[in-house]
């Protein structure tokens, strides 16, 4: 069992982080053209927070997540509010394929610290869309390492704007923006996140 396992059953219980989901897909919102008859990936979804914001905007999402548990308080969530258009996915995405042309948006909040390579992982993520097809991912602006109590499978503490903007242009993703989603106030100190959001190519 993962430390997201065992996390599941409490991980929606800090308003703080729930906040941060509905701030990040509201910026979502506002800055990409969603359509009802989008497929959409969130990966790294979790318990659902940023899934089931744009879930109302969309035909379907797959909510995919390499904890078990967390899936599984996902699909609870689903049940009890009846909602059909969500499909939570096991998959660890750094080793497993995802198909290509699936999607029209892939979204995630909080994960990509997680990715120990972010180009290649990018590079899987950029052939999974469809063609104009946009990518929005939201994570910590860098930090000294504190934001985290345990850092143990944090590789990363946050990214600068000219990094994200940099892994998206290397991996072949145009019309990009960096904007600043939240602010997470913990412990004393403001930890900005920002969202980077880049378009696939027609050609």
């Amino acid at each position: 069992m993962n430390k997201f396992d065992k996390l599941a059953q409490q991980w929606d219980e800090k308003p703080s982080r729930v906040e941060n989901a509905k701030k990040i897909g509201q910026k979502i919102l506002d800055n990409i053209p969603i359509d009802k008859s989008w497929s959409v990936m969130d990966f790294g979804a979790g318990t659902g927070l940023l899934t089931f914001y744009i879930q109302p905007y969309v035909k379907n999402i797959d909510a995919i997540d390499s904890s078990k548990q967390m899936l599984q308080t996902l699909k609870a969530k689903a049940q009890k509010s009846n909602i059909k258009n969500i499909t939570p996915i096991l998959k660890d995405l750094e080793k497993d394929e995802i198909g290509s042309e699936k999607y029209n948006l892939i979204i995630s909040s909080m994960t990509l610290h997680h990715i120990k390579n972010i180009e290649p992982f990018l590079k899987r993520l950029h052939k999974s869309l469809k063609k104009q097809g946009f990518i929005a991912i939201a994570d910590l602006e860098k930090e000294e390492g504190s934001f985290h109590s345990d850092n143990k499978g944090v590789y990363h503490f946050g990214f600068t704007k000219e990094e994200l903007e940099k892994y998206l242009k290397k991996t072949g993703f145009k019309q990009i923006k960096i904007l600043t989603a939240n602010t997470i106030h913990k412990e004393g100190k403001n930890y900005p996140v920002l969202l980077a959001i880049g378009q696939k190519s027609d050609n």
